[in-house]
């Protein structure tokens, strides 16, 4: 997310006109409200640069609180001035309008989250050096190497636990909940699970999280629901998977998870499956793109049972989920077996001839499967 994006959604989220600039005082990105028409026109108020100029006089005589006026007199500060600080360092400051009344903390969270993904749109990822949230964030960089030197990293300074049992969680948000939100409540929903959890970063639309040092048994899938639940948080969805000890990076951790989340999210019958690392075949189809056409070309079967309707193609597919066990079928769609072998007899002839050769049947089967995610999906 490029930086006047981000200074966008700082705006949005704090229903504030924002202003940051960088360490030299340059502007990165600016956002005004229609709110604060009337208090950005007054005669008094400083422009940013001003401000800026302002701030460095300030800090010249000793340090200033976060979240304190800086424009003018103090008694009518426009702007409250607030420095974003990535691993402890200054990197930039936060010019908010100030409506009468200081930040609230979970308003300075925001902008803290926004202060490190700003830092992380202007500087090129390294390979040494980088502070603790850094390198944690750098566990899911797009770059293969950096990935993997902050695992390393990472393991060394026991930030992540490679002895212990470590996951990978994908926490699916509403889209009502906006970004800069969801990180935010992300690191509040780390700070009350067991044992440790920290926040890697937000890609694909998931926020990722590493739990570690968990009591055995403990579902922590489940807890994040509850938490959830009980904060009236829009989660729509989560999925986990264990971070494997032959894994260099956690890249393959990742993808399972929000693999596991967007299944469980889709199919009915894995509602209640958040793992990644159980999903068989549902995770390869997940992974197959393309188009409903497909189906005619692989499996011609599969096609025309989709056209016939539901109850042609759930006898089918349920006769496939049991492996051609006749009892098992039935207890699934609650049939009597005579009916079944009724339903089978009265298939079509090309149907028919699916199920009676191995590779078509096999096919057949999955391309009811890959039908259904795609529905799901509005494919």
């Amino acid at each position: 997310m490029e930086g006047q994006r981000i200074v966008e959604h700082l705006a949005h989220e704090l229903a504030r006109s924002v202003v940051v600039v960088d360490r030299e005082g340059a502007v990165v990105g600016v956002s005004y409200r229609a709110d604060d028409y009337e208090l950005l026109q007054r005669g008094s108020v400083s422009s940013p640069t001003d401000i800026v100029q302002d701030w460095f006089r300030e800090t010249a005589r000793g340090a200033q609180h976060r979240g304190r006026g800086a424009s003018g007199a103090e008694a009518d500060a426009s702007w409250i001035t607030v420095p974003l600080l990535v691993d402890g360092d200054v990197t930039g400051w936060a010019l908010i309008a100030a409506r009468d009344q200081e930040l609230r903390s979970t308003e300075l969270a925001v902008v803290d989250i926004a202060a490190e993904l700003l830092w992380t749109a202007h500087s090129r990822p390294t390979l040494g050096g980088e502070g603790r949230r850094t390198v944690l964030r750098n566990l899911l960089d797009a770059d293969p190497g950096i990935r993997r030197a902050s695992l390393r990293r990472a393991s060394k300074q026991r930030w992540v636990d490679r002895h212990d049992k470590s996951d990978v969680h994908a926490l699916v948000y509403d889209d009502e909940v906006g970004p800069l939100e969801r990180l935010r409540l992300t690191h509040a929903l780390c700070r009350n699970l067991p044992g440790r959890a920290e926040v890697l970063r937000e890609r694909d639309d998931a926020v990722f999280i590493i739990t570690s040092r968990v009591k055995v048994g403990s579902d922590i899938d489940a807890l994040i629901r509850a938490w959830a639940l009980s904060q009236q948080v829009a989660l729509k969805t989560v999925g986990t998977a264990a971070l494997r000890p032959e894994d260099e990076d956690l890249a393959r951790s990742a993808h399972a998870a929000l693999t596991a989340a967007e299944l469980s999210q889709s199919i009915p019958e894995l509602a209640d499956v958040t793992s990644g690392d159980g999903l068989g075949g549902w995770a390869l189809l997940q992974a197959v793109k393309g188009h409903r056409g497909l189906l005619a070309v692989a499996s011609p079967a599969a096609e025309l049972l989709c056209a016939l309707g539901d109850t042609n193609r759930e006898t089918v597919e349920a006769y496939l989920d049991a492996a051609g066990h006749v009892r098992a079928a039935c207890e699934q769609l609650h049939i009597h077996r005579t009916t079944l072998y009724y339903r089978l007899d009265n298939l079509p002839d090309l149907v028919k001839a699916a199920l009676a050769d191995g590779m078509q049947r096999s096919t057949l089967h999955l391309a009811l499967k890959l039908d259904r995610l795609w529905a799901a999906a509005g494919v």
